[in-house]
């Protein structure tokens, strides 16, 4: 009896023990789905919160910095390129251009025209080259020269005046920032820019014009077989408006004051002074530190403005804290000097430079 008693305790046991085990199974089933609901639902929330929109609307914005710098290396690839056809270095120019031309993302403007004349420029070059290395056969053997034989080489002689004018003259390449400008040569239009010219040799006057208007002028020589190169940054002469319209304001800020005295308030009359008085301070403090600026353009050559061996950016710019004396201003175009020069800077003042 007492070992059917133990069984039926044992086997009461178990089952009350899987029932037991049944139960809290069951309720972390049932309570599974309560947690995994606000997981799910974590990451919808999350955008309203403060992590996934910021590094969205951090992309777009730092993108245009990318573009800005494709634009700036794509007109200093354009310079050295203009640089490198003044050199007669045609294998470069056409590099340079090429590059500039995948980098620029917006179509127009003169870089297909500059590649267009650099590979003209280019497979002439070439062909010269081949014809010189070109073996001279030898000469075939002559007949017998007689009197009749000599006269009538002698009528044969003169040379074609076509192939003459052609030994002697040069190319004369000109562009300007912004294209599309009229070259002038001796006073007479004969292309826009970019322009390739052929010319005799000689000397010429070059000009460039927009409408009736003539923004330079210049004297060129062209050398027998030269390659003479004028460019030219008119930005700012053919933007003349922003700057009158900047210069607009301060008549009406200066006008103010003379209704201000008449008025019983007397802090009117009070910020005037405290104004006057912060000008003249500030000029003061200039030339006390000993120190001036350089508004600096480069119209005929585009590169990086170096003042006293530290560099300044891209023209035209404003260099400031110039020490007072002698500066050395240099334009580099892909690391060398192609123009040096050496400028007094006066404290508290700033001084036009022009790079030629």
């Amino acid at each position: 009896m007492r070992q059917k008693t133990w069984i039926a305790v044992i086997i009461v046991g178990t089952l009350a023990l899987n029932a037991m085990a049944y139960v809290v199974v069951r309720k972390r089933r049932a309570a599974d789905p309560v947690p995994t609901a606000p997981v799910v639902a974590g990451p919808t929330a999350p955008p309203t919160g403060t992590t996934a929109p910021p590094p969205r609307q951090a992309e777009p914005a730092a993108a245009p910095p990318a573009d800005d710098a494709n634009e700036g290396l794509s007109r200093a690839l354009r310079a050295s390129g203009l640089a490198a056809l003044e050199d007669r270095d045609y294998d470069k120019a056409v590099s340079d251009f090429t590059e500039a031309l995948s980098l620029r993302k917006t179509p127009g403007g003169d870089l297909v025209e500059l590649l267009r004349i650099a590979t003209d420029l280019q497979s002439r070059e070439r062909g010269r080259g081949q014809q010189a290395k070109a073996p001279k056969e030898p000469p075939a053997r002559q007949p017998a020269r007689t009197r009749a034989s000599r006269a009538s080489a002698r009528s044969q002689k003169p040379e074609d005046p076509a192939v003459l004018e052609e030994a002697r003259s040069g190319l004369l390449l000109v562009t300007s920032t912004p294209p599309g400008l009229v070259v002038q040569v001796d006073g007479k239009n004969v292309d826009m820019t970019p322009a390739r010219l052929s010319l005799r040799v000689g000397t010429y006057r070059v000009a460039l014009a927009q409408g009736d208007r003539k923004l330079t002028d210049e004297s060129v020589e062209i050398a027998e077989d030269a390659v003479r190169s004028v460019n030219h940054d008119l930005t700012e002469q053919l933007a003349p408006p922003p700057v009158a319209a900047k210069a607009a304001p301060p008549p009406a800020a200066i006008a103010e004051p003379p209704p201000a005295p008449p008025s019983p308030v007397t802090t009117a009359p009070a910020a005037t002074p405290a104004a006057a008085t912060t000008a003249p301070t500030t000029v003061a403090q200039a030339a006390v530190s000993g120190k001036g600026e350089l508004d600096i353009t480069s119209p005929s050559i585009y590169g990086e403005v170096w003042v006293n061996n530290r560099p300044y950016g891209f023209p035209p710019l404003i260099a400031r804290d110039i020490p007072a004396g002698t500066a050395r201003v240099e334009v580099r175009v892909n690391g060398q000097v192609k123009r040096r020069m050496s400028v007094a800077v006066e404290p508290g003042r700033r001084v036009a430079v022009r790079v030629r």
